[in-house]
């Protein structure tokens, strides 16, 4: 999901403190757009980013030249009209700046009128971010430093996450059981490669969600829920939830965790089975032992 240009604490700030009253017969609150400006400046000096914006196509579409045309957008929570108010005529009505948008927009906040734009057009719902952005929107926002800080933090992530896979590696029971706890589905066939790939992957493509599992208070029980789960021991019945040996455990997935969590002797009842019946924690086991010999076989020789 993209992350939103215009928050609703914003836009609440816009109505309380930046508004300027237009129209005659019925007045309107406009958004007054130089203190808007100058509040961005402000923060994005604060977090050093730098005064440049570029706003690209998602997807440049190669057939015809897009020609959007932005003039103002209303807030349906605050009342506030979000436009570049240049005048009102006699009659009240409010003349506003016409922003267009095409493939490749640059603005430099440092210039007053790019200021401007940029406090406007980021509620524009053809941009990704907007508050009110299309479902599929057809201009991204690019910020270069922004988008290196993302990317170094995704990264880390990752870094974590691979060294968490370091952490576990040698373990078969806690490979498997987290492969699972995942949401990873392991056939009977896996062996230490398949599931150590597995981990890998995860750590790579999906290291926030990889990590938020690691660090989750009920990962024991989770883990311990979802192998037995797998494995058949513990059914889910669409009326009844889930159940091991006919009896509830809950009808959601958090209600049977906490369930397994406060009961001993089920937990002991399922862990038994476990071992008996968990043939990839073995084929994981077996591996592992293989290589291990192979590599003392070949240091004797």
């Amino acid at each position: 999901m993209a992350k939103l240009l215009v928050s609703i604490d914003e836009r609440r700030w816009i109505a309380d403190h930046a508004v300027q009253k237009m129209g005659l017969k019925v007045l309107y609150d406009v958004m007054d757009i130089d203190k808007v400006a100058e509040r961005i400046m402000a923060e994005r000096k604060k977090e050093l980013m730098t005064p440049w914006v570029e706003i690209q196509p998602i997807s440049e579409d190669m057939h015809k030249t897009p020609n959007r045309i932005a003039t103002f957008q209303k807030d349906p929570i605050t009342g506030v009209l979000y436009g570049i108010a240049i005048e009102q005529d006699s009659f009240g009505n409010i003349k506003w700046q016409k922003v267009q948008l095409h493939d490749h927009v640059s603005l430099n906040l440092d210039k007053r009128d790019d200021a401007r734009v940029w406090a406007f057009i980021r509620f524009h719902p053809d941009i990704q971010g907007s508050p009110w952005a299309k479902q599929n929107p057809y201009y991204k926002v690019y910020d270069p430093i922004d988008e290196a800080r993302i990317e170094k933090g995704e990264i880390e992530l990752m870094k974590l996450a691979f060294n968490r896979v370091d952490k576990i590696i040698d373990d078969p029971k806690a490979m498997v059981n987290f492969c699972r706890y995942l949401g990873i589905e392991l056939r009977d066939n896996a062996n230490y490669e398949i599931v150590r790939g597995h981990l890998l992957k995860s750590a790579r493509n999906h290291p926030v969600d990889f990590n938020k599992k690691w660090d989750s208070q009920n990962r024991s029980h989770g883990e311990f829920f979802e192998s037995a789960r797998a494995l058949g021991i513990i059914m889910n019945e669409a009326d009844r939830g889930y159940l091991y040996k006919g009896v509830s455990l809950g009808l959601s997935r958090e209600d049977a965790i906490k369930h397994l969590s406060q009961d001993s002797t089920t937990m002991s009842s399922i862990s038994n089975e476990l071992v008996a019946k968990d043939i990839v924690i073995k084929n994981v086991a077996r591996t592992i032992k293989q290589q291990v010999d192979k590599i003392e076989t070949n240091e004797f020789d």
